[in-house]
């Protein structure tokens, strides 16, 4: 910790009680999520405005009794989380994330993918030349040296997590160092003397929202974005499918109550309360989906397709991601219903199209094959209504599909 270096609290802080009722705090999905004593909440208010170190403990003392040395353990720790983070872009870098995408592997199952590597390369051919660029969370690289390839004036490429040294490798290795600049930082902590005529983004996950995609694009055009740039990619569909899970037995509620009578006798205990616990939590027994394939998804889809939602990043009115109570998965195929397929169409640009949809050629994201809370008997014609949400657990944004 640097005591005379402004911090701010990073914009990208989240703040939620926990399972236990601690208080956690998370700006990264690459970072598990921190407990934040007691005595780091206001610690953090005192940095809300950027302040250094020296004048936060000036403006605590002002009403609390506060020890030197137990603020400066306070305020190390909420650094090295990167809660708090450097106010400007000179002195120190931010704390970088070790966990979630820091690892070299996830990016080498990226890379090797080259159905997504090409097509990003072809849209960013097309539309970075002459053109300054941000890249945010740039991993090992890639797709900013491509920037660089395709004749972008200036590349500024921006990733939280320790692949950020790679990266840098990366672009000496091909000799674009002196074209790409390198922010070790969470892009919502990022501040520009330019914004970026296109904004490069690859924060999506096998469920579209899973790495916080909405946050971080709002972001980017409120404070990246030029006045009629260009995202790529720029805009989503997040669609579905259902599919067949054979009715087989299984370890579900009723079994394992079952289970638990017979251990009665053998164990000498009335396992009474745990049994209606059980039962008080059916969900807890999810269905065996099975093995959903390799190179192709294997389970045999049962429904036409459904589009949950189609959002324009590009647009400046805020993204919409409400609660859906109208929407029908439509049965083409007889059999048991038993899962949903999510998947999401990215439209890099008005011609190329990266897909994860069960039809499209395989990618590097797994299939976010779910099961449903009950098995349905359909026949094609029939109708299933379902519903969706968008959850925020611990930071981090989910889909929820479920049967209505």
């Amino acid at each position: 910790m640097e005591w005379h270096l402004t911090y701010a609290v990073s914009r990208a802080l989240v703040l939620q009680i926990g399972p236990g009722g601690q208080l956690l705090a998370r700006n990264s999905v690459s970072r598990q999520p921190y407990v934040l004593a007691l005595d780091g909440l206001p610690v953090l208010l005192a940095f809300a405005d950027g302040r250094t170190p020296a004048d936060a403990l000036v403006r605590l003392r002002a009403k609390w009794k506060i020890d030197e040395d137990g603020f400066a353990t306070v305020v190390s720790a909420l650094v090295t989380q990167n809660l708090l983070t450097p106010a400007t872009d000179a002195g120190a870098e931010s704390s970088l994330a070790t966990g979630g995408f820091a690892s070299p592997l996830s990016h080498f199952m990226m890379v090797r993918d080259s159905m997504r590597v090409m097509s990003y390369r072809r849209a960013i051919q097309r539309h970075c030349q002459g053109r300054s660029v941000v890249e945010i969370g740039c991993g090992s690289g890639i797709l900013s040296i491509f920037a660089a390839q395709a004749g972008a004036r200036r590349v500024i490429a921006i990733e939280e997590s320790r692949i950020a040294d790679l990266a840098a490798e990366m672009f000496r290795a091909n000799g674009v160092a002196d074209r790409i600049e390198l922010r070790r930082a969470n892009s919502r902590d990022v501040s520009l003397d330019e914004r970026a005529e296109v904004v490069i983004h690859e924060v999506l996950g096998s469920d579209p929202f899973g790495e916080n995609l909405l946050p971080f694009i709002e972001d980017a055009r409120e404070r990246l974005l030029a006045p009629n740039g260009r995202l790529i990619p720029s805009a989503i569909e997040v669609c579905c499918v259902g599919f067949e899970v054979p009715d087989r037995p299984y370890l579900d509620c009723q079994r394992a109550s079952a289970e638990l009578l017979e251990l009665e006798g053998l164990y000498g205990i009335d396992f009474g309360p745990f049994r209606r616990s059980l039962e008080a939590e059916p969900g807890l027994f999810r269905r065996p989906l099975g093995d959903p394939g390799s190179s192709q998804f294997e389970p045999r889809i049962l429904t036409d397709e459904v589009q949950l939602y189609r959002l324009d990043l590009a647009a400046r009115s805020p993204i919409e991601v409400p609660p859906r109570q109208d929407l029908r998965l439509h049965a083409v195929r007889a059999g048991s219903l038993g899962g949903v397929l999510v998947y999401f169409r990215a439209h890099l640009d008005e011609e190329t199209v990266l897909s994860t949809s069960p039809s499209a050629p395989r990618t590097c994201w797994p299939w976010d094959a779910r099961p449903l809370d009950r098995l349905v008997v359909v026949k094609p014609g029939e109708d299933i209504p379902i519903i969706t949400e968008l959850r925020t657990f611990l930071g981090v944004e989910r889909l929820r599909v479920a049967l209505a």
